[in-house]
């Protein structure tokens, strides 16, 4: 089996094995190299968190142009991204960046939605992992489109 690697634009690599081509993301890669690694020796390797997940996801979407941002909040669930919303609650150029970049009634919702949903603090580990790999999938699929483009 021949695999390659290619980054194909910062924080993005196609990941080819054979005729078949992936693309993913720095956090996603490392991910999939980690479960390689995992199987070969168990316990080696420490996981990836997924803060670290959504601050890396964040940066992507910080550099994004404002039509792409505009099509992936549009693409992603409301409930994953009031997820991805709190757990980058202390990034306020990322919230600054998204919240302009949507309707004036959605910002108003997450908003609120953000400020009582979560008064526990707690959010499940599952849940987190779910909502960021769906909200990787769209932002992955958008990026290899090439809908996110570079901010001015």
């Amino acid at each position: 089996m021949k695999i390659s690697v290619k980054q194909t634009q910062h924080g993005i690599f196609s990941v080819a094995f054979d005729d078949v081509a992936h693309t993913l993301t720095t956090s996603e890669l490392k991910r999939m190299l980690m479960a390689a690694v995992k199987a070969l020796s168990p316990g080696a390797v420490p996981t990836i968190s997924p803060d670290d997940e959504a601050r890396e996801l964040g940066e992507r979407l910080k550099s994004a142009s404002p039509p792409g941002l505009q099509r992936f909040l549009m693409s992603v669930r409301d409930d994953d991204l009031l997820l991805l919303l709190k757990l980058t609650e202390d990034d306020q150029d990322l919230h600054a960046t998204l919240f302009a970049n949507m309707s004036q009634h959605k910002h108003t919702m997450l908003a609120e939605d953000l400020q009582y949903r979560f008064h526990d603090g707690e959010i499940p580990a599952d849940a987190q992992e779910d909502a960021l790999h769906r909200i990787l999938q769209v932002a992955n699929q958008l990026a290899h489109e090439g809908a996110f483009g570079q901010a001015d």
